[in-house]
């Protein structure tokens, strides 16, 4: 399988991270603090192994292209990081099974705001020859001279950098290059013996981070984003040709598991990424009351974390034939629904118009237009709304509650 990634590389990103049991595997010219900390926490929280292929140039640094705290944070928190010289390819695998393969370095505009082009592959085949080509890459870094980052490493470019720093802020920046880099040569062939060279690869790099592209769309946080600790999802109901019924109440789904009554959210595939007590807004794909199609917020639950067992049985299926396109499912714990029809709910449009890209967390910061926004949606069956949204759209469904009531659904389980 390929899937083609564009603007939704930090939304799949991290369902990889969700999904990864043993090891996350990196090779990215560039990083930044942010996907750093986030990289970690992953690791960390998962007792994963981790690896990092990146190169150390002062030059980048001075760029702010790369960032030498992001470096020693990994090496804090037991990533091993491996440095190698000429260096352009970026490469993401996630236990052996899914990879990413494209233009997106390991960055806030990599994975948010620049126009990257990425391929996401399952293919087991791919997958492996990718594999191999990473873990022969890392034997032979590791290997060579400088190849393993170290503190020392970190405390030597620190030094560097502050001087290279220094002598650019009081001499002007000028035209010159500082040719400090760290690393392994993978062959005598890729091996700057002069400084015509040099500056080659320096040029090269600099032409890589001054794209038009990145100076057209860099990355700003106008809004701080509120967090919360777990996940808050917007789960979609109903199909593009098949809508909800927007003068019909919500329809819930009750199943018995285990001589018990659940309640279940549906999906077309595993969805590994939801976790116990995640927080799910459920969106009804109908016609608002102006007769626009739209997504229509009718409720609110909490949800049970996924397993490889939540996947539907012949007694559902007789229930509900439309399982067939969605097998997979996650227990609703404990949910309110308005006690009212669907077109009563909370549009999406009115979300969109309040937060624009904060709406959602993978583009929370963009500037995007509200028709870029409303497109988000397509062809998910849920998406990562941010803390933000979930305080906007709080407001407006403790007011509809308040003018319609709700009813509460609790599975017993």
């Amino acid at each position: 399988m390929v899937e083609l990634l564009t603007t939704n590389h930090f939304e799949r990103i991290l369902d990889l991270f969700d999904g990864a049991h043993k090891e996350i595997k990196i090779i990215s010219p560039f990083l930044t603090m942010s996907m750093a900390e986030k990289l970690c926490e992953v690791v960390k929280g998962k007792k994963l192994q981790c690896t990092f292929i990146t190169r150390l140039y002062i030059e980048d640094m001075l760029a702010k292209a790369n960032n030498i705290d992001a470096l020693a944070f990994l090496l804090r928190n037991d990533i091993k990081v491996l440095l190698v010289k000429k260096l352009h390819t970026k490469l993401y695998i996630f236990d052996d099974e899914q990879a990413i393969l494209g233009s997106a370095n390991f960055t806030n505009g990599g994975f948010k705001s620049n126009i990257e082009l990425s391929l996401l592959l399952s293919e087991e085949s791919v997958v492996k020859e990718l594999q191999t080509y990473f873990d022969k890459m890392a034997v032979q870094i590791e290997g060579a001279e400088g190849g393993l980052l170290t503190e020392n490493t970190i405390e030597n470019a620190r030094e560097k950098y502050a001087f290279a720093y220094s002598s650019k802020k009081h001499e002007g920046t000028g035209t010159s290059w500082n040719a400090t880099m760290y690393g392994a040569y993978l062959s005598k062939n890729d091996e700057l013996k002069n400084t015509d060279a040099v500056i080659r690869e320096l040029q090269e790099c600099k032409n890589e981070k001054k794209d038009v592209v990145i100076e057209l769309f860099k990355y700003s946080e106008k809004t701080e984003q509120v967090k919360y600790p777990y996940t808050i999802w917007l789960k979609f109901d109903g199909e593009g040709n098949d809508r909800l019924r927007a003068d019909e109440p919500f329809p819930m789904s009750d199943v018995k598991l285990n001589g018990n009554i659940a309640y279940l959210s549906n999906y077309p595939f595993k969805v590994w990424s939801i976790k116990d007590n995640d927080e799910a807004y459920f969106a009804a794909l109908t016609t608002d009351k102006c007769g626009k199609n739209q997504p229509v917020i009718v409720g609110r639950g909490r949800l049970q974390g996924f397993t490889d067992a939540n996947h539907v049985n012949d007694e559902m299926l007789s229930a509900y034939d439309w399982m067939d396109r969605y097998p997979w499912y996650c227990v609703i714990k404990e949910c309110e629904i308005l006690d009212t029809t669907v077109d009563n709910g909370i549009p999406m449009d009115t979300v969109w118009a309040a937060l624009g890209s904060d709406t959602y967390e993978a583009s929370f910061g963009k500037d995007e237009d509200i028709a870029a926004v409303g497109r988000k949606h397509y062809q998910k069956a849920h998406i990562r709304l941010s803390g933000n949204a979930k305080q906007f759209i709080d407001t407006k469904f403790e007011q509809l509650k308040l003018k319609y009531g709700v009813k509460c659904y609790v599975s017993n389980f």
